[in-house]
């Protein structure tokens, strides 16, 4: 069984076919500390983040994707390999992205529960996260 570890993941042959095994999806970072003189600034950073990323893989989204060199079988199987590993399949970098994406999105959210303990109003921290980026999922 041939195997290598490139950018995470790993190839692995059980002769002459090979397949590719995905990186593990994120997981949690370490905690965030927040007081509430940091709260909102650190959640809209968050929000901020989640917003770039988002209009960034939005706008690469369209040349993700791989067309055959030729005409040829080969040419046609290896754009629908790569096609598949770089947007098409659950576990392509695409999605792989977003689940972080997501990741930073949760954290957020989490950050404005962390808010309304410390006792900020819907509307401050609305206007908050509002900011430089917004909350571009509502």
């Amino acid at each position: 069984m041939a195997s290598m570890e490139p950018g995470g993941g790993r190839v692995v042959s059980d002769g002459p076919m090979y397949s590719y095994e995905s990186p593990p999806a994120p997981a949690a970072g370490p905690p965030i500390e927040v007081t509430p003189d940091d709260v909102l600034s650190k959640g809209a950073a968050l929000m901020a983040e989640v917003a770039d990323l988002e209009r960034f893989l939005d706008s690469i989204r369209e040349d993700l994707g791989m067309d055959p060199c030729g005409g040829d079988p080969v040419s046609e199987d290896v754009a629908r390999a790569v096609t598949h590993r770089t947007i098409g399949g659950e576990d392509s970098y695409h999605a792989t992205f977003r689940a972080w994406i997501d990741n930073l999105y949760d954290t957020a959210e989490a950050l404005k529960q962390a808010a309304r303990g410390y006792g900020f109003t819907e509307e401050e921290i609305e206007a908050s996260f509002r900011g430089e980026g917004g909350d571009v999922r509502g």
